[in-house]
């Protein structure tokens, strides 16, 4: 019996390791901070009449969900066309500082697209977001996209992306 136990606290004592908590050294964290996409305040429509497309200018603003966060290194502001991963298109490139404000207009989907829109096309607006050199897209082909934020979170000031439809 005096031999298993020292057996066993040799055995035990052998294959115990140092863990530095509950997130080991060769596991890292990137943090990545919550991005809300939100149409802009003032009366700004998320519907583009189709009868009327040159009177359109949806406005959005793209800033830091937690004031005081640190700021991705840049974020690509991308569009998707109904509601297709595949049909993601950058509509603004290398933004370096938020919060930001952007004015679409219907010419500017077209253009983008290289198509004319449609009556129930719609139009998603949302960041990619950089941290350091690593991408979290915002409509990837699979799996969530970045904007998704953490379950639960708040709904209040929160948007995941803005969404203008044509009608």
């Amino acid at each position: 019996m005096k031999h298993l136990i020292i057996l066993i606290s040799i055995v035990t004592f052998i294959s115990c390791s140092k863990n530095d908590g509950a997130i080991p050294d060769r596991v890292s964290i990137e943090d990545v901070p919550a991005i809300t996409t939100n149409l802009e305040s003032g009366g700004t429509s998320a519907t583009i009449t189709f009868n009327n497309q040159g009177a359109f200018e949806g406005k959005i603003k793209v800033d830091l969900y937690f004031a005081g966060a640190t700021p991705p290194t840049k974020v690509d502001i991308v569009v998707r066309k109904n509601g297709t991963a595949s049909s993601v298109k950058v509509y603004k490139a290398d933004v370096t500082s938020l919060p930001a404000s952007f004015t679409i207009k219907a010419t500017d989907l077209s253009t983008l697209f290289g198509t004319a829109l449609a009556v129930n096309d719609t139009y998603d607006f949302a960041p990619d977001i950089y941290v350091k050199e690593k991408k979290y897209e915002a409509f990837p082909a699979t799996g969530i996209g970045s904007g998704s934020g953490v379950t639960g979170m708040s709904s209040v000031g929160f948007g995941e992306y803005v969404r203008f439809s044509v009608k």
